[in-house]
């Protein structure tokens, strides 16, 4: 289940537009200091149709996470709709080296399996409402 102080920030839904997939039906957004640093430590499940929208962020640490995790890094087109600039799939926890982008802006945190799920490649274009 995906911590009570994730589960208190606003949320989007997240559409992939090449294929109509529902990447996440209810993406958390983490807009202050605090939320994007923590991000998903502490979660130890990510419900499918979830997941945690970091924005201004082109790199995550894997540190104490527990769950391995889908990561697509994300670059603003205009004002909903977003191009995947990357995408790692079932990142292990505890990974010792950052992931980085620096073509990113935002970062998308998913349930493992969910870039195969919805086919997900770099230069997918994904809406974000």
């Amino acid at each position: 289940m995906m911590t009570q102080s994730v589960q208190k920030l606003r949320s989007v839904t997240v559409q992939c537009l090449k294929n109509q997939a529902w990447v996440a039906q209810r993406c958390f957004v983490a807009e202050s200091f605090f939320s994007r640093f923590k991000g998903l430590i502490g979660t130890q499940i990510i419900p499918q149709g979830e997941g945690l929208l970091i924005t201004r962020c082109n790199d995550i640490h894997m540190w104490f996470m527990s769950i391995p995790i889908d990561v697509v890094f994300i670059q603003k087109q205009n004002d909903q709709i977003y191009r995947v600039t990357s995408v790692y799939s079932q990142v292990p926890p505890w990974k010792a080296l950052p992931l980085r982008d620096g073509n990113a802006h935002e970062t998308l945190e998913l349930p493992a399996h969910t870039i195969s799920r919805c086919q997900i490649e770099r230069g997918d274009l994904l809406c974000i409402a």
